[in-house]
């Protein structure tokens, strides 16, 4: 009977992958836990500064809270005083007292109460649009006010009111020598519906054709009457109902009629020279001559 072949094999040669893997694992674990403990030193002083940082910045907030705290309760944070600024034309004493800002009261308080303060203020005073506070030196409050636009002037009596661009009439009375005369008078309006009318008219017409008006005349021989006197010395008289239409003549009509002409587009369109007592009456013969309401003739 033959024999079988027998095979040799070396068990270390056959276990040798086997030991080399768990040799290189020990190995790279010992590798390992070298590195974890070199980085514990610097993991531990990064944790403490991220600590210290934490423990700082609570304690800055803390102090700071606390020091404002102590200066909302002491004395130092009572309004010592009020500075009034942009009120061109309004009292300013009559704002603060409007503003119901006292003494006893705390500057801040009045930091977080815009929208409030603002409502008071145009409720007593058409000409402010907004008003915001702000903070001055320690214990200073200073109101800014934003007036709203003047379109034009009422004149009242021997003063004139701002006209303002909501329509709404000043609540202050001022001189003459107040009036940008670059805006237009409303001189004989004892109503208001027709100011409001001519005042709607005259926000209707072109831009450039605003500012060439001088004067509207409420003192006409009918409702729908309008009367303007220019600021080179002509005098339109139209109609509420046509005159914007009718604007495009007056340019070519102007030239034609030269300086100091009444131009009459309210039935038609045709003009004539100004006599000597409407050109005094309408202030043209003397342009920086205050308006008279009596001295306004109808035409």
């Amino acid at each position: 009977m033959a024999k079988k072949p027998v095979t040799r094999i070396d068990p270390r040669k056959e276990l040798s992958p086997y030991l080399n893997h768990e040799f290189n694992q020990q190995k790279n674990s010992r590798k390992s836990q070298a590195k974890i403990s070199a980085s514990l030193p610097s993991l531990q002083a990064e944790r403490r500064r991220s600590l210290r940082r934490r423990l700082g910045l609570i304690m800055s907030v803390s102090i700071l809270a606390i020091a404002g705290l102590g200066y909302y309760i002491s004395p130092l944070a009572n309004i010592s005083t009020v500075k009034v600024i942009g009120a061109s034309d309004l009292p300013i004493k009559g704002i603060v007292k409007a503003s119901k800002i006292k003494a006893s009261d705390k500057v801040f308080d009045y930091l977080f109460q815009q929208k409030d303060l603002s409502q008071k203020l145009s409720k007593k005073y058409p000409e402010i649009e907004s008003a915001q506070a702000h903070l001055g030196h320690v214990n200073q409050l200073i109101l800014q006010i934003n007036e709203r636009k003047t379109v034009g002037y009422l004149k009242d009596g021997d003063d004139y009111r701002k006209i303002l661009s909501n329509g709404k009439l000043g609540s202050t009375a001022i001189t003459w020598t107040k009036v940008d005369q670059d805006k237009p008078i409303f001189v004989g309006y004892n109503k208001s519906s027709s100011l409001k009318e001519d005042l709607n008219l005259f926000n209707s017409l072109p831009k450039s054709f605003q500012n060439q008006v001088k004067l509207l005349s409420g003192n006409t021989r009918r409702k729908s009457q309008v009367i303007l006197v220019m600021k080179d010395g002509n005098v339109i008289i139209g109609s509420t109902v046509t005159l914007k239409s009718k604007l495009k003549y007056y340019d070519e009509i102007k030239v034609k009629a030269g300086k100091n002409s009444l131009i009459d587009l309210e039935i038609g369109a045709f003009s004539r020279p100004l006599t000597s007592s409407e050109k005094k009456a309408y202030g043209v013969s003397l342009p920086h001559r205050p308006p008279s309401v009596k001295s306004l003739p109808s035409l």
